[in-house]
């Protein structure tokens, strides 16, 4: 397996994730507050909410194999799995462009990129991603959903006509109830989309890939 050697790098991930691994009662307070409403991401400001090590370790081994090059994230909250795929880029001589919705959360990551030697890789747009991810390069080679689940659809709606061929897609929780709409779409495409699930564990993840 392909690991990461920038010891920048792997040290500011293993300090992130050593943060987010605590970070459940943080959780739990922004959780409280969609019971009594609809909940909205600004309750989770304060939350990580992130993959895991073993997810972001998997996504990097990945990417080196496939050489993705053109790297798109839905989703950047503190950066945890922004810099996994900062840390491929550098190796396949590509980028990654992401996206974010809070600005606190935005101004967070950036110090984290700058921590991890990775900085100069990440193109992070601060805003609704239906807007900020519109004029993205053709030929994605790699798309990491693990935002607001509700929007997978639609941004895949928008992405899809500038997916390469074999693109992968990797959806982290996948299980949620607003991940469902986009489930049931690829499932609805089996002539462009392959998938298969890769995890139960929170929330589910999925690794989709594009064959038109």
């Amino acid at each position: 397996m392909n690991t990461i050697s920038n010891k920048k790098t792997t040290i500011t991930l293993n300090k992130l994730h050593k943060e987010s691994s605590s970070e459940k009662l943080t959780i739990m307070k922004g959780a409280i507050k969609g019971i009594f409403r609809e909940l909205r991401p600004s309750d989770m400001e304060d939350a990580y909410i992130a993959i895991t090590k073993e997810q972001g370790e998997y996504i990097y081994d990945l990417l080196i194999r496939e050489e993705a090059k053109n790297i798109i994230e839905f989703g950047t909250s503190f950066g945890i799995s922004t810099i996994y795929l900062a840390a491929a880029a550098k190796e396949n001589n590509g980028h990654v462009i992401t996206t974010e919705l809070l600005e606190s959360k935005a101004n967070i990551a950036h110090q984290n990129f700058k921590d991890a030697d990775v900085g100069h890789l990440i193109d992070l747009r601060i805003g609704d991603a239906m807007n900020t991810l519109l004029n993205v390069p053709n030929n994605i080679d790699f798309l990491l959903l693990d935002g607001w689940n509700d929007l997978y659809l639609p941004l895949i709606k928008i992405l899809e006509p500038k997916l390469k061929k074999g693109a992968y897609i990797y959806t982290d929780n996948i299980n949620f109830t607003g991940s469902k709409p986009f489930v049931e779409y690829i499932q609805s495409h089996p002539k462009k989309y392959r998938t298969k699930r890769l995890s139960e564990a929170k929330g589910g993840a999925g690794l989709t890939q594009y064959l038109n």
